[in-house]
């Protein structure tokens, strides 16, 4: 399941999605705030999302990789960059 509060104003907090569903999805606003880029503070966006689990389907251990592995292709912009054909 995925719900986007993000998209109709300004919401600078946190969203705890109830569902039916193992999986659910709470996509908040994109907030600029300092953050440390190669050492050094810059400006950065923050998007500010959920993730809701349920621990009767998914194990503690997978579930942190995989939200590893999310924040991972997240902060590559991973399928919104064009490949490069060669």
């Amino acid at each position: 399941m995925l719900t986007s509060v993000g998209m109709f104003s300004t919401f600078d907090g946190w969203v705890i999605p109830t569902s039916i569903h193992p999986l659910c999805f709470a996509v908040g606003t994109i907030t600029k705030k300092p953050g440390v880029i190669d050492g050094e503070i810059a400006v950065r966006e923050y998007l500010k999302m959920t993730v809701l689990i349920d621990h009767d389907v998914m194990d503690g251990a997978p579930a942190a990789r995989f939200l590893s592995r999310l924040d991972e292709l997240i902060q590559k912009a991973y399928g919104l960059k064009e490949e490069l054909q060669i």
